[in-house]
């Protein structure tokens, strides 16, 4: 259980003083959005949507809302776990493309569309600039210990 704690981005000595600044952001906004995504694809995979209802068949909504739920449980382990970035990398990844996708089936695919489908869209949309910038922030990363290991 120690090894566990001294790996995950809780311990003491997880974040170095000079990224300080981003350890609210890795220690608690991002497991909770990822815990948040998680919630939302189980929720989706139990009870789905009205919006979604409209859209697909029940076996689709389902798969969709589990597919949610593991890429979210990815992401989070790789927020909890740094040397898993590459984890977090892919599901970060994927939840945008899940996301975008969702955002753009609610306006398309709709065969009546109305005002509040755009509505429903926006909402969905504002789910994705935090994941966006995290990938920005990984890729940073990537890109400092490049330099240092040059």
């Amino acid at each position: 259980m120690g090894r566990l704690w001294r790996a995950s981005i809780w311990h003491p000595d997880a974040i170095p003083p000079d990224e300080w600044k981003y350890r609210s952001l890795k220690r608690i906004w991002l497991p909770v959005y990822d815990l948040i995504a998680i919630g939302a694809g189980i929720w989706a995979a139990l009870f789905g949507s009205p919006v979604l209802h409209e859209l697909f068949d029940e076996p689709l909504i389902d798969t969709m809302g589990i597919l949610l739920a593991v890429v979210s449980t990815v992401c989070l382990l790789g927020v909890a776990f740094p040397r898993l970035w590459q984890w977090e990398i892919c599901g970060k990844a994927l939840l945008v493309g899940l996301l975008a996708a969702y955002a753009g089936a609610v306006v398309l695919f709709r065969a009546n569309p109305t005002a509040s489908a755009g509505f429903v869209a926006f909402i969905i949309v504002l789910a994705l600039p935090l994941p966006i910038f995290r990938l920005a922030l990984l890729g940073e990363e990537i890109k400092e210990r490049r330099e240092e290991g040059a």
